[in-house]
């Protein structure tokens, strides 16, 4: 059976801050101490690699106590981590959140401080590449997320003829196909799709992710 993930979206209210466009984005945290980067950010989870102490680095997301780490692509304990203030380490107190940024895409921030600054990340190209299926149209209802390489012959339990809409983030394209196997009527997404055609509608039986 292929690894399967959940996936959720987060969203906040925004802190009050310094904004940086995509361009200028730039490393907004540091490591306070050697620490161990994980697949996923749950402490059961495999480490993929290491982190250590005085190492900046660029933070793209934070849940579970833990934040996703770009240059290493896995994520790392929240504790390990210290804010960067205008490029220095900080020893000020620091959060989190999420929110929508003037250009109206999702947007990630790092508040420095009781109210003082924060940075803010576009961070619409650097979005996990995923792919959800989800039962209901509009991507509501029970929901299945799955990396590029992922595959399944055959679609487990409920999901098998039961997809009718697909979400794809991070730039990931996906194979769905009626038939197991990845053979009957297939098709190629390369962009979200809200309904599926008629053809395809709670009518998948396998995929490939990629």
């Amino acid at each position: 059976m292929t690894r399967l993930i959940r996936f959720a979206a987060a969203a906040a209210a925004l802190v009050a801050g310094l904004a940086i466009g995509p361009a200028q984005a730039a490393p907004n945290a540091y490591v306070t101490k050697n620490a161990d980067v994980l697949k996923n950010p749950n402490p059961a989870s495999i480490v993929i690699s290491e982190v250590f102490k005085g190492d900046a680095v660029t933070l793209l997301d934070c849940k579970n106590n833990f934040c996703l780490v770009k240059e290493e692509k896995g994520w790392v304990k929240q504790s390990a981590l210290g804010a960067l203030k205008q490029g220095k380490p900080s020893t000020a107190p620091f959060s989190f959140s999420f929110g929508v940024g003037s250009d109206g895409k999702p947007s990630f921030q790092i508040g420095i401080g009781n109210g003082g600054g924060g940075v803010i990340i576009d961070d619409e190209e650097d979005e996990e590449p995923l792919v959800c299926f989800y039962k209901s149209k509009n991507f509501q209802g029970s929901s299945l997320c799955v990396e590029p390489g992922d595959s399944d012959d055959a679609l487990p339990g409920s999901w098998d003829n039961s997809i009718s809409s697909i979400e794809l983030t991070g730039g990931a394209e996906v194979l769905v196909c009626r038939d197991e196997d990845l053979e009957g009527a297939c098709a190629e997404l390369t962009s979200s799709k809200k309904s599926l055609p008629s053809a395809l509608d709670n009518r998948i039986s396998s995929y490939e992710a990629y």
